[in-house]
C-alpha cells in the first residue's frame, strides 16, 4: 500500500494528476489508507489548478486514520483551499483550527493574516504579520526596532 501511495506522490510530482488519482482511488476502500489516499488525491487536485474538487478529497480525509503530519497537511492543505476559492470563512475556521491543534506551526500564520485581510480584518493581518517578523527575524536592522514595532502591533493606530 505504502509503495501505491509512494508511485501515485511519483506521477504528481511528473504532472500526471489523473494517473495518479487513479492509483490512489484504488486505496479508497481501505480503511488504513483511505484518509491518506483521499490527502493525496486532494493534493493532486490542487496542483493542477482544480481546487473545487479538492474539497471533498480533504473533508473525506478528516474523517479517516492519519498521522499527525497528515492531519495538519489536510488542515492547512483545507484552509489554503477555501482561502484560494474565495471561501474566507471556511478558510478562517480552518486555519483557526490548524493553529489551535498545532501552535507551533508558525507557517500557518502568514496564509491566516491574508485571510484575515480578505475578510476586510486588515488591522489584524498587519499585526500578526509584525509580530511573526519580530519573533522569527534574523535582521539586526529589524531588531533593532522590535520595541517599537511591537508596541505598534498591539495598537497601530497609536499616535503620540
Amino acid at each position: 500500500m505504502e509503495a501505491v501511495i509512494k508511485q501515485a506522490i511519483a506521477l504528481r510530482k511528473e504532472a500526471k494528476y489523473q494517473e495518479s488519482r487513479i492509483l490512489l482511488a484504488t486505496l479508497l476502500n481501505d480503511e488504513h489508507y483511505a484518509a491518506k489516499a483521499h490527502l493525496h488525491i486532494a493534493w493532486s487536485y490542487d496542483n493542477e489548478g482544480k481546487e473545487q474538487q479538492a474539497v471533498g478529497h480533504y473533508l473525506s480525509s478528516l474523517s479517516g486514520i492519519l498521522s499527525t503530519v497528515e492531519r495538519f497537511d489536510v488542515l492547512f492543505g483545507l484552509a489554503s483551499t477555501y482561502r484560494s476559492l474565495g471561501q474566507y470563512s471556511d478558510a478562517l475556521r480552518y486555519f483557526e483550527q490548524t493553529m489551535s491543534e498545532f501552535p507551533t506551526a508558525i507557517e500557518v500564520q502568514p496564509f491566516y493574516a491574508m485571510c484575515l485581510y480578505n475578510l476586510g480584518r486588515h488591522k489584524e493581518a498587519t499585526s500578526l504579520l509584525l509580530e511573526l517578523l519580530v519573533s522569527t527575524t534574523n535582521s539586526e536592522a529589524i531588531k533593532e526596532y522590535e520595541r517599537a514595532i511591537s508596541l505598534y502591533t498591539q495598537d497601530l493606530d497609536k499616535t503620540g
